[in-house]
């Protein structure tokens, strides 16, 4: 993907119609690439490039977004942005899948968590009861989170 521009990634090989083209511009303006659309997408910040990806993942309209570690490497500032952006989706009827490893942003936007741990699941339900459970707690927080 770093060799295509926002513009391109976001449509298909057939995008010729204006139907096409008004999706690309939309997603470009939600994800705020206005300013980069003609740009290589390998010249886009790491936030950027990640908030493409999600907006490649959209055009074609899906509805389920699976969406693996989205923030991974991304500064708190684009963390946060790209919170707002799955919570807005949500929020819009998408259903999302989201596999993460950072534990707040799990809680902040799941309203049904399940931990693996070791490759078996180790706890499933809401947010709130999850991050209580003693299983959780000692694999992810370590015994300390007990005192």
């Amino acid at each position: 993907m770093s060799t295509c521009t926002a513009s391109h990634s976001t449509s298909s090989p057939v995008s010729a119609s204006r139907a096409a083209q008004q999706r690309v511009e939309e997603l470009i303006e939600r994800f705020s690439l206005q300013g980069r659309a003609d740009e290589l997408a390998g010249f886009l910040s790491h936030g950027e490039q990640r908030r493409l990806e999600i907006a490649v993942a959209l055009a074609a309209r899906p509805r389920l977004l699976l969406l693996d570690e989205p923030t991974q490497g991304m500064s708190h500032a684009d963390t946060q942005d790209t919170e707002a952006l799955i919570r807005d989706l949500a929020a819009e009827g998408l259903s999302i899948l989201l596999v993460e490893h950072d534990v707040e942003l799990v809680m902040n936007l799941s309203d049904h968590v399940v931990v693996m741990h070791q490759g078996a699941k180790l706890a499933e339900g809401r947010p709130q009861a999850v991050r209580a459970d003693p299983a959780v707690q000692a694999a992810y927080f370590g015994e300390a989170a007990h005192a």
